[in-house]
């Protein structure tokens, strides 16, 4: 009867363990696939950011040189003032919303995560299968 009944608790413990690496498995695919959805997630989140600073950079280049003539004759018309303080006028407004763009974008890459919280469950969860499975002799 102690025969059979080592053998029947060797099939539990083979059993045992076959559902913890089943599970182990389980879980860091699961994690995997959600640390490839973060990582996608910051590369979109970094796409936008750098489509805002070459925005901002474009509009500061294009405004200040296409709209800033148009601008600049306006405030001559308007106010009498030399063309040069026109001009520079014009400029500056221009200016200054190119800078408010790049700002976007530089605040939008400051929030870039280079590591998702993924990464760190996963190495969590990697080092809670180490103690369940070669646990420490205490």
């Amino acid at each position: 009867m102690t025969k059979q009944k080592a053998q029947s608790e060797e099939g539990d413990l083979r059993t045992l363990l076959g559902n913890i690496v089943h599970d182990s498995k389980q879980l860091i695919s699961q994690q995997v696939e959600l640390l490839r959805a973060e990582v996608g997630q910051e590369v979109r989140q970094a796409g936008t950011a750098v489509a805002e600073c070459a925005g901002g950079g474009g509009l500061a280049a294009a405004g200040g040189l296409l709209s800033g003539f148009a601008l600049a004759h306006l405030i001559h018309d308007v106010t009498r003032l030399p063309m040069w303080v026109c001009y520079s006028l014009a400029a500056g407004g221009l200016g200054a919303a190119g800078i408010a763009l790049l700002r976007a974008g530089r605040n939008g890459l400051a929030e870039l995560r280079p590591l998702p919280q993924t990464t760190q469950a996963l190495g969590e969860n990697v080092e809670w299968l180490k103690q369940r499975l070669l646990p420490t002799a205490e």
